[in-house]
């Protein structure tokens, strides 16, 4: 197993749930939260956030001393389930990864070309284990983070309070779009593979703080910038924001390139997440066959890399139904799983 006899710090698995959680989702929050809640956006926003850094808590709690990895060997069949659902989840985060890189800084280049390195790189970080992934994406955290707060604090040149006066205020908005909100945040399940191998139990409660903030952050200098109605309709309204955003002198003026790059690498985070633990989900459901599942799923993933773009309208026709999908399995599945572990009793026994 690619988790055997592998542990890592807290601060590791604090940084790998802010990545996971927040950089693949943060380009969607303006947008989902100005359609779903219009002028309470920013509260849905951090009533979403707020739910979603409680999720380790949850998870620990279900946890105790069990690990995802001892029960789902006695589950092959929802073992396999998560293989394929993750594998789906890693070709959603990879076609958007595709998308920018082909609008925004490789039009015209082969999709296949920008494409192969992402598999090679994923496939290098994934390979020797969880701890080799933890330091990688140690490494990762502020290189992709630095840019990104940096540019959220240039906007504020450009910043306008108006988007966030409420005229109105109407309770259902804000609970439809702070559970939306959450649903957007639905790779923090993954949380469930690696909070088990922590060293020390629970998430740093700063890096739980600075998801929040940079939640809220992300939603107030994109509608503060560019205003509600210009986030409904625009398809990239961080990226605009950004665009909008100059330093004085004139010095780097496109500053939204860099973000679109550290975005991608962000987004990269999550699509080699859910490919490390749907590869691990593989071995789980069959025993040896680790570099079966790892072909299959970088392989397929390569192969099918031309069709992806297209593919992302039809996702886009059916998010909700995708995001609530994920958000509900990886609530329930775990949930019954550790459950039916507990009332069968065979952890107990196995530690008397």
């Amino acid at each position: 197993m690619w988790t055997a006899n592998l542990e890592i710090s807290k601060k590791q698995g604090s940084r790998i749930f802010l990545l996971e959680t927040f950089c693949g989702v943060g380009m969607f929050l303006p947008q989902a939260a100005a359609l779903k809640s219009g002028e309470t956006g920013l509260y849905t926003v951090l009533l979403g956030a707020i739910a979603a850094v409680c999720y380790p808590w949850l998870v620990q709690k279900a946890e105790g001393s069990l690990t995802m990895e001892e029960v789902l060997k006695k589950h092959r069949v929802i073992s396999f389930l998560y293989y394929v659902r993750f594998f789906i989840n890693a070709a959603f985060f990879y076609a958007y990864m595709l998308l920018l890189a082909r609008v925004f800084l490789l039009p015209y280049m082969n999709i296949y070309w920008i494409g192969l390195p992402v598999i090679f790189l994923a496939f290098r970080m994934n390979g020797e284990g969880l701890d080799d992934r933890a330091r990688v994406m140690e490494g990762l955290f502020w290189f992709i983070l630095i840019p990104f707060i940096f540019i959220l604090l240039l906007s504020m040149t450009e910043f306008s309070v108006k988007p966030f006066l409420i005229r109105q205020f109407e309770p259902k908005n804000l609970a439809v779009g702070g559970l939306y909100v959450l649903a957007l945040f639905h790779p923090m399940e993954l949380v469930w593979f690696y909070q088990g191998h922590m060293k020390e139990k629970g998430m740093n409660k700063k890096t739980l703080l600075g998801i929040i903030i940079l939640s809220a952050g992300v939603f107030a200098a994109t509608a503060g910038s560019l205003g509600l109605q210009m986030i409904r309709r625009d398809p990239f309204p961080v990226i605009s924001m950004a665009q909008n955003v100059a330093m004085p002198g004139g010095i780097m003026a496109r500053l939204d390139i860099f973000l679109i790059a550290f975005w991608i690498v962000g987004v990269f985070c999550v699509l080699s997440g859910y490919l490390f633990y749907g590869n691990w989900s593989f071995e789980n459901t069959f025993p040896g066959k680790k570099k079966w599942g790892r072909w299959i799923s970088y392989g397929g993933l390569f192969l099918i890399t031309g069709f992806l773009i297209p593919m992302v309208r039809l996702w886009e026709n059916y998010i909700s139904v995708f995001l609530f999908a994920n958000l509900l399995l990886g609530i329930l599945i775990p949930a019954v799983l550790f459950w039916l572990e507990r009332r069968g009793g065979t952890h107990e026994k196995d530690h008397h």
